[in-house]
């Protein structure tokens, strides 16, 4: 991994530097996630059909579960979202 440096302009808008866009082949018009924790501050491309994707395939589970044993508790629907989200990285 390369460090890059940029800076901040007043309205908040960040260049990603040219050799971590061409190297992560980030175009115009990506979306990206971004977390912050402390003093962190961390992207990642976001896949939005890939997530429609996902979403989907958890209201299919769901529904197949709730037909054979009755609606899911609160607390197996958050077991199954961390599940595909720790699969995705997210």
């Amino acid at each position: 991994m390369s460090e890059e440096v940029t800076v901040m302009s007043t309205r908040g808008q960040v260049v990603i530097p040219k050799e971590v866009r061409r190297k992560l082949r980030l175009k115009p018009k990506d979306k990206l996630i971004v977390y912050g924790e402390e003093d962190m501050i961390i992207m990642k491309r976001l896949d939005l059909p890939q997530l429609k994707e996902t979403f989907e395939r958890i209201k299919l589970i769901s529904k197949e579960r709730e037909a054979r044993r009755g609606k899911l508790s609160q607390k197996e629907i958050d077991r199954e979202v961390s599940a595909v989200r720790h699969r995705h990285g997210v």
